[in-house]
């Protein structure tokens, strides 16, 4: 790739659908960041029920409606500082992708890993613009965005929550945990879920579990599959985590003296839709490497798993 052109790919892969298979949001917990296993069957989930109050877009039969839910997810977060962290997992050597984005109240910053050869990315907005940093091999790059786009451009939480549950039917149960209680939404087999690879992937054994509070707020989703291309079989497991709401704090790195005395802005249209990326290597460790939030899946159970 010409170094010419790297800040304006960069931005688009940062912003954009990337190794996850997923869009931006625009139109992991424990000692590990994988998803902890669940079964997997070949039928759709049964969906028992409790009684009581429930998040929005989660019906008294499991059925959700994921505007409902992700719109509720999105007027939670509004006005809050956080931490999110997404890795995608898979056995296939040379598969994965890591993020992690910090909102704080005027600015935020992202960390990327991914690519063979490895290649970490960090950006840094304030009221300024974007200060982007790529580091591959033997070299590093520095550049200026112009235009970088809002925070919730590079967190595509509602996208992941309408893909892996929009029009399921889900098992709902209670988990306790630090003095608040979380739905666990949990879904298995049925249709696989589309856009999880090229176009041609096979997609089967599909689960995914998530944990919501009463507001809908979607602290932690996990979803696994397999997923056959051109006869290659892989296992993924994708996984994202929100962590220190309302005490996220960003502040500049030490390498944006650099961006100042190496560059010169490249300005980037925020309106453009992001194009699609190629699969990630394996991921690296980027600036400030995510870390996943408190285990949900070992808390205590008050309704049937």
């Amino acid at each position: 790739m010409r170094w010419g052109l790297v800040a304006v790919v960069v931005v688009v892969l940062v912003a954009g659908c990337s190794a996850v298979s997923f869009g931006g949001d625009r139109p992991g917990a424990g000692p590990t960041d994988t998803v902890t296993p669940v079964p997997v069957t070949d039928s759709s989930t049964p969906a028992p029920t409790i009684g009581g109050e429930r998040p929005p877009g989660v019906s008294a039969n499991g059925t959700i409606d994921a505007e409902a839910l992700t719109s509720a997810h999105t007027a939670y977060l509004e006005n809050r500082t956080y931490t999110w962290s997404i890795r995608e997992n898979s056995d296939e050597p040379g598969e994965g992708f890591l993020r992690r984005v910090v909102v704080g109240p005027e600015t935020f910053s992202i960390s990327q890993a991914q690519g063979e050869p490895r290649r970490n990315v960090s950006l840094y907005v304030n009221e300024t613009g974007g200060f982007i940093r790529v580091a591959e091999a033997d070299r590093t790059r520095y550049d200026l965005i112009k235009l970088p786009g809002r925070a919730a451009d590079y967190v595509f939480a509602t996208v992941s929550i309408r893909q892996f549950f929009d029009g399921r039917t889900v098992a709902v149960s209670t988990v306790d945990r630090r003095d608040r209680t979380y739905y666990r939404l949990y879904t298995a087999g049925g249709p696989s879920p589309g856009a999880l690879g090229p176009a041609e992937a096979t997609i089967s054994d599909f689960s995914a579990t998530a944990y919501v509070t009463q507001e809908g707020f979607v602290r932690s989703l996990a979803a696994e599959y397999d997923r056959i291309v051109d006869g290659d079989s892989s296992r993924v497991s994708i996984r994202y985590d929100y962590s220190r709401l309302g005490e996220s704090t960003v502040s500049p790195p030490d390498w944006v003296g650099n961006v100042t005395r190496r560059s010169t802005p490249t300005p980037v249209d925020p309106d453009a839709t992001p194009e699609r990326t190629a699969t990630a290597g394996e991921p690296g460790t980027p600036d400030a490497t995510a870390t996943a939030t408190d285990e949900l899946d070992e808390s205590t159970a008050t309704a049937d798993d």
